[in-house]
């Protein structure tokens, strides 16, 4: 399986506290307890970018040990000791030549990064999440990175693509009709046309149309986004995900 998760300044700040860890067990206290412990929290790091090598050598090695020591207060062998060494400055190694590939980044946007970092997963339920066809959720989570980036307008032009993609399908599924070319103005227009009766339009074409004007906004080549509305963007089209879950499963609001 495929790291997905970006490591956060945070799990860099503990990785360099678990191999200093590791390292001093290895040398000062030599009990099964001690060393199990820090490899546990070395296999976390089998979801991180980069960094999934560390997480899988040490739930390979944990696995290994396991077989041998049962006793926590029991001392692991000397030829593990150096085995352990030996990995702790392979990772070290690797670590100090990938880190020279990175930037660090502070995100000015006024949302939780964890939750960024995580993708659009966290702020959708399981149900809302699973409506999202691969390439709307492939775009909501590039959304989210570009606002850790702070690359706002590229934020808001991606997250607005998926929202045009969701009035699609939403228009083919209350139509039955297969869309072609039409621009997002055009699909509007019809979809409310799906609805004869102005009173019994969702309140959510409202918000579509909302969203419309402001990616003909953005697409205008001498406008930049700001923090602001780069959120504001992202946000609004979390709410049409959540608002359009009962159109596209046929489930009551």
């Amino acid at each position: 399986m495929k790291a997905k998760i970006n490591p956060t300044a945070l799990d860099l700040m503990n990785l360099e506290h678990w191999f200093m860890g590791l390292k001093d067990a290895l040398i000062h206290d030599y009990r099964w307890g001690s060393i199990r412990v820090l490899l546990e929290m070395l296999c976390s790091y089998k979801d991180k970018i980069t960094l999934r090598f560390i997480g899988e050598d040490a739930e390979l090695k944990l696995q290994g040990l396991r077989q041998r020591y049962y006793d926590d207060n029991k001392y692991i062998e000397q030829a593990d000791i150096s085995d352990l060494q030996n990995l702790v400055n392979r990772w070290l190694g690797r670590v100090d030549v990938i880190a020279q590939k990175w930037i660090l980044c502070v995100p000015q946007v006024h949302l939780d990064a964890s939750k960024l970092v995580n993708g659009v997963k966290e702020f959708l339920d399981e149900k809302e999440f699973n409506m999202l066809n691969p390439l709307e959720q492939q775009g909501l989570n590039e959304a989210a990175s570009c606002l850790l980036l702070n690359i706002f307008t590229c934020s808001e032009f991606i997250a607005l693509r998926s929202a045009e993609s969701l009035l699609r399908r939403w228009y083919e599924k209350k139509t039955n009709n297969t869309l072609e070319q039409e621009r997002w103005g055009d699909i509007l227009d019809k979809l409310n046309s799906a609805y004869p009766k102005k009173s019994e339009r969702p309140k959510e074409l409202s918000l579509l149309d909302y969203l419309r004007e402001r990616r003909n906004e953005i697409a205008h080549p001498e406008a930049i986004s700001n923090p602001e509305q780069a959120t504001s963007t992202f946000l609004n089209v979390i709410a049409v995900c959540k608002a359009v879950k009962g159109e596209l499963l046929n489930q009551p609001h």
